[in-house]
């Protein structure tokens, strides 16, 4: 019940801040099953672009609980365009400083953070481009990982 209070308090700030968003494009998280993200679950994000012509930026976006055992996460990103060109990417979220705080927004004990990932990126083709996303740590099971999410916005 604490939990689904929680993800109820988490999810109506969410929706609040985003009723007021004019730069953004696309956003989209994914609930990681019983807070463990398994190596082998790839995450899938489909965004539509129609905008070739201005920049965008676009971040990681990671929910964690405050028993997340490390301060950083890797993850490995794979963007494959509308013509089927793909690139692979390695990246790291920094998610505390050394001292153990959490950066981001928190409310109880879930902690949300927006990572800048690619800032200032013109896409050269209209269409669907798809997103994939893996944990790249070393724990077959990522403890305590809420959501993780994908948003782009117009650069200003």
């Amino acid at each position: 019940m604490k939990q689904v209070f929680r993800m109820l308090c988490v999810a109506v700030i969410v929706l609040s801040a985003q009723a007021c968003d004019s730069n953004r494009v696309y956003e989209e998280y994914q609930k990681i099953p019983d807070y463990s993200w398994n190596l082998n679950h790839t995450l899938r994000f489909e965004i539509e672009v129609t905008d070739t012509i201005h920049a965008h930026n676009l971040y990681v976006n990671v929910r964690n609980t405050g028993a997340y055992a490390y301060s950083n996460m890797w993850l490995f990103l794979k963007r494959t365009s509308p013509d089927g060109s793909v690139v692979e990417d390695k990246f790291e979220c920094n998610l505390a400083t050394e001292k153990g705080e959490w950066f981001g927004s928190g409310f109880g004990d879930i902690f949300d953070l927006q990572i800048p990932y690619q800032q200032n990126i013109v896409f050269q083709k209209p269409g669907t481009y798809v997103f994939e996303i893996v944990q790249g740590m070393r724990d077959e099971d990522l403890k305590e990982v809420v959501n993780v999410g994908l948003r782009l916005e117009k650069a200003n």
